[in-house]
């Protein structure tokens, strides 16, 4: 069934209908939150914490096309106050498995990635995450972010010029 359809049912109390729009969606909801809080527990806990909200907030979201983007901004949000919550060091065996990235060759260099990322601000991780990790084009990010395109595209552009910066590699 189409999207605007569940959010309309869902709306007007149709849990199976509720039920459906999380279940098409967990798997992206679960590599958002793990893509920041890079730990299954945590995840697992954003992800439970999101569909609460959407549950709740349904009602208030004013357009049922924009739901994808209204619930990639809670899964947002709610895995960056977790983080600010915890405020815990990330062990390396709590690092995720990055998949298919372009140039990650080995387990180190995935792990040097994704300490760079995690230096980088919350804007700036955003972009990244949403772009390369989970393939939204920059408009796309620009829209879930609520920011305009060439503020997303600067965050893009310090994000790569800092990766590039910390992924340097030392001549020994």
């Amino acid at each position: 069934m189409e999207t605007i359809a569940l959010v309309l049912k869902a709306r007007q109390g149709d849990a199976l209908a509720f039920t459906e729009l999380m279940q098409t969606r967990q798997a992206k909801l679960y590599r958002i939150a793990y893509s920041y809080t890079k730990n299954r527990d945590d995840s697992l806990d954003v992800v439970s914490e999101v569909v609460y909200r959407a549950y709740v907030g349904l009602g208030n979201l004013r357009n049922p096309a924009h739901f994808d983007t209204w619930l990639i901004r809670i899964v947002i949000n709610q895995a960056i106050n977790h983080l600010h919550k915890l405020r815990r060091i990330t062990l390396v065996e709590d690092m995720p498995n990055i998949p298919a990235v372009q140039g990650v060759v080995d387990a180190a260099e995935a792990i040097d990635l994704q300490a760079a990322i995690a230096h980088l601000d919350a804007n700036q991780q955003t972009v990244i995450i949403l772009k390369y990790f989970e393939d939204l084009s920059l408009a796309q990010v620009a829209e879930v972010m609520d920011r305009p395109l060439g503020t997303v595209k600067t965050y893009l552009h310090g994000a790569l010029k800092k990766l590039r910066l910390e992924l340097k590699e030392v001549p020994q």
